[in-house]
């Protein structure tokens, strides 16, 4: 009787543990499936609203452009008062342009923050150095809008080339890691 009750004192006890580290097992796979959830959540919602900047920066091609052709045609065909005008009016619009250039990265570096709380380490260095570049980009943008001038038509040239350096390559190659690297992270292979 003895041998009885302690082989079945044992089993109990076995299976008392076995039970508990299921139940711990259970658990650490549910946190990670909610892990892998909730930065499924955020980086959908993430990759949305980029998709939704490059949407809107699509269907206004005239924004880069279109502004400095108009103000160089009304200084080489009109008189002084029209000049004038197309100055002020060409203030304005620049104006409109900083605002409306500057407010696509301002939103992606607003974005990029909360990624950043459930982001893995690697993620992480890639997100930064997105919110890197866009502050490098937002910088250039400012310099090259501070040296434009009416008087001088060649100045406008370095909005054109703007963007098409090493900085954009970079841009997208960081992209393409973070799409990567998320993929990765909620279990997509």
């Amino acid at each position: 009787m003895k041998v009885e009750l302690i082989i079945t004192i044992i089993i109990a006890i076995g299976g008392w543990g076995f039970g508990l580290y299921q139940m711990f097992k259970n658990r650490r796979w549910q946190q990670k499936d909610l892990l892998a959830k909730r930065r499924y959540e955020a980086y959908n919602s993430f990759m949305k609203k980029l998709e939704e900047i490059n949407k809107s920066m699509r269907n206004n091609p005239n924004m880069i452009y279109g502004f400095s052709n108009e103000l160089i045609q009304t200084i080489l065909k009109g008189n002084e008062d029209d000049m004038n005008n197309a100055l002020l009016k060409f203030n304005q619009k620049l104006i409109d342009f900083v605002k409306t250039s500057t407010e696509p990265l301002m939103i992606i570096n607003q974005e990029i923050s909360p990624l950043l709380l459930i982001s893995s380490d690697n993620l992480s260095k890639k997100l930064l150095r997105l919110k890197d570049l866009n502050i490098d980009f937002n910088n250039e943008m400012r310099n090259c809008l501070s040296v434009i001038s009416a008087k001088d038509p060649n100045s406008f040239k370095k909005l054109e080339t703007m963007g098409h350096d090493t900085r954009w390559a970079e841009f997208q190659e960081l992209n393409n890691e973070i799409i990567t690297l998320m993929r990765k992270e909620i279990n997509i292979k």
